[in-house]
């Protein structure tokens, strides 16, 4: 029993040794990033320096120590910096994009659009920092750019390039809703969102009821999908493609605690006048016809 207890304390002391300095290189880390953040590059430098006695692949910190100093004004330095996080292996898609930074503080331009290139060939997704950055200011109207721009943003956001994800737009905008009859009836706001893939839908009806909808592109099919949940327990999920000015779709509509699914089918129908009309319809098994569920005008009352 004795014996036991000595090799369990002698355990935990190893324990609480080993966990000195992992704990003491954890402070070290926080105090570096927090400068960084705080955008104390010199104090910045310094910490990563400190870190890097002790770990000097660590490619990140050698980033860091480059963009401290990009940040100085030591962009050769900063080159150079960035060559040892290249070997440390850190993230090369931005080493590239911070050798481009460097190279045009440096008026270098044609080494900086080479590094933008290769940046673009390693798959960079930093978007913001192509929008952003003030020393790209002085190459955003140059024709590779722009290529390289498109090529960063169709990464990020796929189906932008996908033709057909447009297919939806005449419906994007805040409306008033009216029944045939000219009632006002609510008003919907339907948005573009998720980089173009997803139309989103938020009603909300004159008497209090609500709902809300996702439309969506799908490749695989060719066409695109739209799916309903309304306050009053309506659930639509039906599927289709624009054919002659006009979304239709066709699928089910299920009602929350009826135990009830029906074949169902919409339209949606761009006007002459710029209003747009929504028209439901539901299959009746009992009379074997299709009924009107909702048959709406759109009036554009703030547009995308």
């Amino acid at each position: 029993m004795i014996r036991t207890i000595s090799i369990c304390l002698i355990l935990a002391m190893l324990a609480r040794t080993m966990d000195a300095p992992l704990a003491q290189e954890m402070g070290v880390a926080s105090a570096a990033n927090n400068a960084f953040e705080e955008r104390l590059w010199a104090q910045a430098i310094n910490e990563y320096q400190i870190l890097l006695s002790n770990d000097r692949l660590n490619g990140i910190y050698w980033l860091r120590i480059a963009q401290a100093q990009r940040e100085l004004g030591q962009n050769a330095s900063a080159l150079e910096t960035l060559e040892r996080a290249r070997v440390a292996q850190a993230p090369e898609a931005m080493l590239e994009l911070e050798r481009a930074r460097n190279f045009v503080i440096l008026n270098q331009v044609e080494m900086a659009f080479q590094a933008l290139q290769a940046s673009d060939k390693l798959e960079l997704r930093s978007l913001s920092l192509l929008d952003g950055v003030e020393e790209f200011s002085r190459l955003r109207s140059d024709n590779r750019f722009q290529l390289i721009y498109r090529s960063v943003r169709q990464r990020i956001y796929p189906c932008e390039a996908i033709p057909s994800t447009t297919d939806f737009d005449f419906w994007i905008g805040i409306w008033d809703v009216r029944l045939t009859n000219g009632t006002l009836i609510g008003r919907n706001t339907i948005t573009k969102q998720d980089g173009g893939c997803s139309v989103i839908e938020k009603w909300e009806g004159g008497g209090g009821s609500s709902g809300s909808s996702t439309s969506f592109f799908v490749p695989s099919r060719d066409q695109w999908r739209h799916i309903w949940v309304g306050s009053g327990g309506a659930i639509i999920d039906i599927m289709g493609t624009r054919i002659n000015g006009a979304m239709r779709m066709e699928g089910t509509i299920e009602y929350v605690g009826l135990n009830s699914v029906l074949a169902f089918r919409g339209s949606w129908t761009e006007l002459p006048d710029g209003r747009v009309r929504q028209l439901f319809e539901e299959f009746n098994i009992g009379l074997g016809t299709w009924q009107i569920w909702f048959d709406g005008y759109y009036t554009l009352v703030q547009g995308s």
